[in-house]
């Protein structure tokens, strides 16, 4: 059985992260957290579906420029 709800610093491996204010800056972008009581959490299908929608593709990126 896979987790379903990670830690920050679990998160903050899963996307590769070295420093915590690199998933804080996912969250001020709209990642969201789950808190019960003193504890935070984040689904992992919600970080799923939040790279998702922050892939960039050559296409989309010659589109920008």
């Amino acid at each position: 059985m896979t987790k379903q709800l990670l830690t920050f610093k679990e998160a903050n491996e899963y996307l590769g992260f070295k420093s915590p204010a690199s998933l804080r800056e996912c969250i001020n972008q709209g990642l969201p957290f789950v808190q019960v009581a003193n504890s935070k959490k984040i689904d992992i299908d919600d970080l799923k579906a939040f790279i998702k929608e922050h892939k960039i593709s050559k296409t989309t990126e010659k589109a920008s420029l």
